[in-house]
């Protein structure tokens, strides 16, 4: 069996595996269960919060078909997006890709509707490395979207993004993960792996 990492073995697959955003992932878990999906997300905070895996599991869970659970992992969507092949989901690195054309040739897409899920998803990271051109050929979509279409934006610097962007988005403050967690979570795995470790003090 080939080596897999233990960030990717251990990378949160449901929301509630999600650790120290408890309040962000009750949210978006209530507006999923009542049908209730905003048109534009926005994940802000320090790295290694979180973002990076809640926007990946709320984009399952929005086209996720199965009756009992938020997320199956089983339906053909849970399975295109946990493999990178989803049809409708759509992922924007903003620094590289931070032109006003880049912007435009992705919302010339937007009108179309979804092949496979009920929505199509747009993850646009680092958002606020957008160009001013860029920043408002999007803002136009954001204020007019089609319904069939999901936005989830994130970002490292919310200082950088425009007001106008973030008034017009569902916005999630991403905070630190607190230590005891973090602890937690490390001692979650060491037994699934059969390790021991000893903790380290600070100076």
């Amino acid at each position: 069996m080939a080596y897999q990492s233990l960030y990717r073995k251990y990378r949160p697959s449901t929301m509630d595996e999600v650790v120290g955003q408890q309040h962000i992932v009750e949210v978006l878990t209530n507006s999923v269960k009542k049908d209730k999906i905003s048109h534009a997300y926005l994940l802000t905070g320090p790295r290694g919060t979180g973002k990076t895996s809640t926007k990946k599991l709320f984009a399952r869970a929005v086209n996720c078909t199965s009756d009992t659970e938020l997320i199956c992992g089983q339906c053909d969507n849970c399975v295109a997006v946990q493999n990178n092949t989803h049809p409708d989901l759509i992922e924007i690195d903003a620094a590289s890709n931070n032109g006003v054309d880049e912007i435009r040739s992705l919302i010339e897409r937007v009108k179309y509707t979804p092949i496979l899920g009920k929505y199509k998803v747009y993850i646009i990271d680092e958002v606020h490395m957008l160009t001013q051109g860029a920043f408002n050929a999007l803002l136009k979509t954001l204020e007019e979207p089609p319904s069939h279409v999901v936005f989830i934006l994130a970002t490292t610097e919310i200082h950088k993004v425009l007001p106008t962007i973030i008034s017009r988005c569902q916005r999630f403050d991403f905070t630190r993960i607190p230590e005891l967690a973090i602890a937690e979570r490390l001692d979650s795995i060491l037994e699934k792996e059969h390790e021991s470790a000893e903790p380290v003090q600070r100076n």
